[in-house]
């Protein structure tokens, strides 16, 4: 399985930079993968993302929501709730408002995650390559699900340097890829903390994250949660 995700996170690698050869990318990983797996442990935390934040009050959010035993099923109620919890965290106030969703997109999510995924992206401002890269990150997420998540948070960090150091890509198209990869990143980890499957295989977490984040990090973390926990209720 490591040699499998090193091998996947090296092929990843060529989508977001060409300042690599495929031998060089793998090199790389082998190195930046042993080293800091072995500091890493199980701790979803990135300091070298800039936009990790996003995924720490993610998880706060989330945890805060799931540890209510809600029972709510609709859009709107679901809504109102994360709005509510929203309010709470200080951390996430501090955050630029964010925008108020859609529920027909949102809906759309749920129903069909990988389509409106890969319309989200393919319809966005960013450039073809960034598209790419950030499309190639979210078909690798669907594969880590059923990692080890010792495994995968090292070969994400070595994905998120990657894109930071990337000269091609502007700062707009890096925060939208590191804002979507921290939440996927603190995501993973809270499906292997509490093994909880239904949220495990909730793709439209994922979805919502990369939606929102073409507006901002507020709005990124709602949106993922919002769609997240309305997948997974559809699986109880």
């Amino acid at each position: 399985m490591k040699n499998f995700l090193i091998s996947m996170l090296a092929v990843l690698s060529l989508s977001c930079t060409n300042d690599f050869t495929r031998e060089d990318s793998i090199s790389n990983f082998k190195k930046k993968n042993a080293h800091t797996k072995k500091n890493a442990g199980l701790n979803p935390e990135n300091t070298a993302n800039a936009y990790d934040i996003a995924g720490k009050i993610h998880n706060d959010l989330l945890d805060a929501y799931l540890s209510g035993n809600f029972s709510d099923h609709t859009i709107n109620a679901v809504s109102s709730k994360i709005d509510s919890i929203s309010f709470l965290n200080s951390d996430f106030q501090n955050l630029p408002s964010y925008y108020p969703a859609n529920f027909q997109e949102i809906q759309e999510m749920v129903d069909f995650p990988e389509i409106q995924l890969e319309q989200i992206i393919a319809n966005s401002s960013m450039s073809m390559a960034s598209k790419n890269c950030l499309s190639e990150f979210m078909s690798s997420a669907a594969l880590w699900q059923n990692s080890d998540y010792e495994a995968v948070h090292p070969s994400i960090i070595s994905f998120e340097a990657i894109v930071t150091n990337n000269q091609q890509f502007t700062a707009e198209e890096k925060r939208i890829i590191l804002t979507s990869s921290a939440i996927t990143r603190y995501s993973l980890y809270y499906a292997s903390k509490r093994k909880d499957k239904d949220w495990e295989t909730s793709v439209g977490n994922r979805v919502g994250a990369v939606q929102g984040a073409l507006s901002n990090s507020a709005t990124a973390i709602t949106r993922s949660l919002l769609a997240g926990i309305l997948s997974r209720n559809t699986t109880e």
